[in-house]
């Protein structure tokens, strides 16, 4: 479902998804995306926008500056960003000078045309969540925490890969993208869990066992 919301953003191409809610550090060192950055330090959205083989995705997220975390003399940024709402790419809109100056385009946001999820559906992925957590020798693991859909908080909890979480991005409905992660994650179960037996036999064997 679109919004009858269009704006201008600016926009910052990237080989990685950002989803609502989600914070990545990112490092800003190309001069056109440290203005970018800049403008956008007091407050305001930048647009971040998987690109593959050179080509810009339809959809994207908007992201603020959560962080500046250090800017080094040369102008070069190390910062976190938050990810907002989802948006679709209108039109592109190439800047006069490429090198200096960032892309930016008109965009419309959308959000879920199904919004809700079954309980049982929401609870079997917290239990398969719980279940890789544990794999992966966390303690005390518990539900992702956070704003927004349960599904982009798991989702941004592991690394997924772009191409799953782009689908998961352009995704109208949260009960999709939990079907889609719970059957991802029970795949990913039997794979953890021979790596954590390999881990455990190699610690046991340099005790001596």
């Amino acid at each position: 479902m679109s919004s009858a919301e269009e704006a201008t953003l600016g926009l910052f191409p990237l080989g990685l998804v950002l989803l609502p809610g989600e914070v990545v550090p990112l490092h800003i060192f190309e001069e056109r995306y440290k203005l970018l950055v800049h403008e956008r330090l007091d407050g305001g959205e930048l647009g971040i926008v998987l690109t593959e083989n050179g080509e810009l995705h339809e959809c994207g997220c908007t992201a603020r500056v959560a962080e500046l975390l250090e800017e080094l003399d040369d102008g070069r940024m190390n910062i976190l960003v938050e990810g907002g709402r989802r948006f679709r790419l209108l039109e592109l809109r190439s800047p006069a000078d490429p090198e200096a100056q960032y892309l930016s385009g008109l965009i419309d946001y959308y959000e879920d045309e199904e919004p809700e999820a079954p309980a049982a559906l929401r609870a079997g992925v917290l239990e398969v969540f719980r279940k890789m957590l544990l794999l992966m020798d966390v303690e005390s693991p518990k539900e992702p925490v956070g704003a927004g859909a349960l599904s982009f908080r798991v989702a941004a909890a592991f690394d997924f890969g772009a191409p799953l979480k782009q689908e998961l991005l352009e995704s109208l409905s949260e009960a999709q993208r939990l079907e889609t992660l719970l059957r991802v994650m029970e795949a990913l179960l039997p794979q953890l869990k021979l790596r954590k037996d390999r881990e455990q036999a190699i610690r046991g064997n340099g005790k001596g066992y």
